[in-house]
């Protein structure tokens, strides 16, 4: 939090209108809300000024003005008074997030962001953007009723991040369209194959107890199968033939194993890029050197997995981790998820105001 004097509170506040981990705060206020006493700085006029917090009872208050204990008090009493319901939260957060789901608009919007993502060691987006976006959109219409909730015992929930997701979806569609399609490289390979190859050893023990003529849950004979073989191309098919076998027999093994869907999905997709590259003898040629529009790509898809991993966290509050789970799909899954039509450009909920702030007052008392 930062708490700059009263006359620089506007041009601090438009400094800070894309850093989302530093609120704004004041130095002072009133223990009055309205009237005539001149050079005072009422809670509810820091309130419409967008502060988040206020510093009442600072021992130069007490020192040099005579802040009393009383004073103290009732300078927090009006900025406790001052401060939003946590439905007023989620409705001010609701109305500053980016809304203009046209691809190309919300590419441009987020792409400043994206790009300030670390590019080392980002992994190669593979997945498919608009059913991202239906299990984004089916995540936010579970767990909107709640939000108050989740506002009410969380400090700075990330709500305008999390409104945003669709949009932030529909940017990483165009970002994907603008990667020129090419063979991977022998380094995006094995980084792949190095993802994924941990959830197949794991898979490939587990079903391999399961399929035990003691339990026969699902034949033996095709785990078997899967695991017979070596290489790297066989590794890959092995990724998506172990996704085909826990949704082949979802129903037998329903409620019997710890995978996550969306490492089960994440299986799927990695192996289903992986084979269609190395299938046709392309395995290990090295490739030119990842482009900027790659990078960017990746980028951007890092911040729809890091504001899904937020919205998570709210839902976990609101709902409890064990409901949570149950309800919200995975970000990749394709389970349950309707035909996701892009939006003609122009059909989405009018945008708001991309550097708009949420009226928040927190105020912070002495001791």
């Amino acid at each position: 939090v930062v708490c700059p004097p009263f006359v620089h509170l506007g041009v601090v506040r438009h400094a800070l209108k894309t850093v989302k981990t530093v609120a704004l705060g004041a130095q002072d206020c009133s223990r009055f809300d309205n009237g005539a006493y001149t050079g005072d700085v009422s809670a509810l006029m820091l309130k419409d000024g967008r502060c988040s917090h206020v510093i009442v009872g600072h021992s130069e208050r007490r020192q040099h003005f005579g802040d009393t204990d009383a004073i103290v008090a009732a300078k927090a009493a009006k900025a406790d008074k001052a401060a939003p319901t946590p439905e007023d939260i989620v409705a001010a957060a609701r109305e500053a997030a980016f809304k203009d789901e046209h691809p190309e608009q919300a590419f441009n919007h987020f792409r400043p962001l994206a790009e300030a993502v670390p590019a080392e060691d980002l992994t190669v987006f593979t997945g498919e953007p608009l059913v991202m976006r239906a299990n984004v959109k089916q995540a936010l219409a579970i767990v909107g009723p709640h939000l108050g909730k989740a506002v009410a015992r969380l400090q700075t929930p990330h709500l305008r991040e999390v409104f945003e997701l669709p949009s932030l979806v529909m940017g990483l569609g165009f970002a994907a369209g603008r990667v020129p399609v090419a063979k991977l490289s022998a380094g995006d390979i094995e980084r792949m194959l190095t993802e994924g190859g941990p959830w197949r050893e794991l898979g490939l023990k587990y079903l391999e107890i399961v399929s035990h003529p003691f339990l026969g849950l699902l034949p033996r004979e095709r785990v078997a199968k899967i695991r017979a073989g070596k290489g790297p191309l066989d590794k890959a098919e092995d990724f998506v033939a172990l996704a085909g076998v826990f949704a082949e027999f979802k129903d037998n093994l329903a409620g019997k194993h710890p995978f996550p869907a969306d490492k089960v999905n994440l299986l799927a997709t990695l192996g289903g890029a992986l084979v269609q590259q190395m299938r046709h003898g392309r395995a290990g040629r090295e490739a030119p050197k990842r482009t900027q529009e790659s990078i960017l790509r990746d980028q951007m898809a890092s911040l729809v997995v890091d504001r899904y991993d937020d919205l998570q966290v709210i839902a976990a509050v609101a709902l409890g981790k064990r409901k949570a789970d149950e309800l919200l799909p995975a970000l990749r899954s394709t389970a349950g998820v309707a035909m996701a039509e892009e939006p003609e450009p122009g059909a989405a909920d009018a945008p708001g105001p991309a550097d708009a702030a949420t009226s928040l007052l927190d105020a912070k008392k002495p001791g």
